[in-house]
């Protein structure tokens, strides 16, 4: 038997659409960007992607967790929001990527 969804809005599915576009978009940005720099960081860029994608894949499997949590809060009749990990580490990464890319323009225009 297929659960049916709280919301018919179904807004929390549409929210966990919203994660899983959050983190593919981080792991394909990562890749995007190891391959644009490549030549001038080398090694640095694809080690940058792979934690990049690693983050993503970590994002992705978050959300899913945090979309059955919810879910199930909201069957039971529990309001109980999820925790604040997963937009933490999507703004940490979000901004060590900043960082970097901020640092990277700087040393090519001062190098």
């Amino acid at each position: 038997m297929k659960d049916e969804p709280f919301d018919p809005g179904l807004q929390p599915e549409r929210t966990s659409l919203a994660w899983q576009r959050t983190a593919i978009s981080l792991a394909v940005g990562s890749l995007v960007y190891a391959r644009i720099e490549v030549q001038s960081l080398g090694v640095w860029a694809w080690s940058f992607a792979l934690i990049g994608a690693a983050v993503g894949i970590f994002v992705g499997v978050r959300a899913n967790a945090r979309y059955r949590y919810a879910h199930r809060s909201l069957k039971a009749g529990v309001v109980r929001l999820a925790d604040g990990l997963l937009p933490a580490i999507v703004a940490a990464v979000v901004f060590g990527a900043a960082a970097i890319a901020i640092a990277v323009t700087l040393a090519r225009l001062l190098g």
